[in-house]
């Protein structure tokens, strides 16, 4: 392991720790929903987004890189930034929705931007699953 990373293993860190971010987040918000009787899809989200987890760390491993956990401060600002909204917002959960399809956004993008696929077979498979996954869950939530 170099000290250096490459693109593909910042990538796959990004994805990685995105992953989780997200995961996370949902899991924080579904409760949040949970408290104010709103019905969601939430955790059903988080659930799924977890199973993404596991395939990007096998490709960190391809690319010879350990995985990183996210930054736990980080979420948590993220997660009371969430519950902020609760305070301001007339329509909830539907500003709490906009903030998770936000996160999966950035998460998106950096799907369409990587060449990461380009390194393996299963790589490219991981992405694509991601994306589809993504895509879904934005359908579903703004359909709901």
């Amino acid at each position: 392991m170099s000290i250096i990373r490459t693109d593909d293993q910042a990538d796959a860190q990004q994805i990685l720790k995105l992953i989780i971010e997200t995961a996370d987040f949902y899991r924080a918000m579904g409760a949040l929903l949970t408290e104010e009787n709103v019905e969601h899809q939430l955790f059903e989200v988080a659930e799924e987004r977890e199973a993404y987890t596991e395939p990007f760390q096998e490709v960190l491993k391809e690319l010879d890189e350990l995985p990183m956990a996210p930054d736990p401060e980080k979420e948590l600002v993220e997660e009371l930034y969430g519950k902020v909204t609760q305070l301001f917002s007339a329509d909830l959960k539907g500003a709490i929705l906009d903030k998770c399809l936000n996160k999966d956004e950035l998460l998106a993008a950096l799907i369409s931007n990587t060449a990461l696929g380009a390194h393996s077979a299963e790589a490219k498979k991981a992405l694509d699953a991601l994306h589809d996954h993504l895509a879904h869950t934005k359908n579903r939530l703004l359909n709901n």
